[in-house]
């Protein structure tokens, strides 16, 4: 399969599905300073040779524009003539492509899962168990408990995408940096939307947790606090 191949109705869709995602997201505050991006992929699936599009580069993501996004092949080079640049991080949706074959990708930076990921940063994963919002991620038992990577945050990005497939478990679809925010994916925007939601939810209930824990007055030994 070829980019060229790939109907116009495929590649319009996925623009159009971008297009709302970007619009909700931004709503949530969740793209601060151009920061985060998002890519769904078009056409069949084949781990040496796929096509995705993908946020530009550099981007307020408040608006709407021409310029908000290219498509790009399996190594993050654009497919088509552009002077567009894809997002700096494109190699590391490159890799969760290659390496799940799902079918779109969402990084945002929020305070939440910033904090999640430092606090929970030395273990090197967030351990969330008995909290609703996991069965998004379609797991259904009692009292369910995951472990969402934390990985290293490298300016240099190859680093950070080297390390992807060390920690990627496919049934826990997201994957934090530490002191940056999370990338989480799905078989389509749909899913990769609610996936990432859960996961916001989730972080965001860890931390107001720990700070609860934290501030709680300590009993004294009498009984009085």
């Amino acid at each position: 399969m070829t980019f060229a191949n790939i109907s116009l109705e495929h590649k319009q869709q996925a623009l159009d599905e971008l297009r709302q995602i970007k619009q909700q997201f931004a709503a949530k505050n969740w793209f601060p300073g151009t920061s985060g991006n998002l890519s769904v992929r078009v056409g069949e699936f084949d781990p040496e040779q796929f096509y995705f599009a993908i946020t530009a580069s550099g981007k307020d993501k408040s608006v709407s524009t021409p310029e908000d996004f290219l498509f790009v092949d399996k190594s993050g080079r654009a497919v088509e003539t552009t002077s567009l640049k894809p997002s700096a991080e494109t190699q590391i949706h490159c890799d969760i492509y290659r390496l799940t074959g799902c079918g779109a990708v969402f990084h945002v930076h929020t305070v939440f899962n910033n904090l999640i990921s430092e606090w929970f940063g030395d273990q090197g994963a967030v351990p969330a168990q008995g909290i609703e919002l996991i069965k998004a991620f379609n797991i259904w038992e009692e009292n369910a408990a995951i472990s969402i990577p934390v990985l290293p945050n490298f300016a240099h990005i190859p680093s950070i995408a080297e390390r992807v497939e060390d920690v990627l478990n496919p049934n826990v679809p997201g994957i934090l940096l530490r002191n940056h925010g999370i990338y989480a994916w799905g078989q389509n925007a749909f899913e990769a939307k609610k996936h990432l939601e859960a996961f916001e939810f989730i972080f965001e209930y860890l931390y107001r947790n720990i700070l609860l824990k934290n501030s709680a007055p300590q009993v004294i030994a009498d009984g009085r606090r």
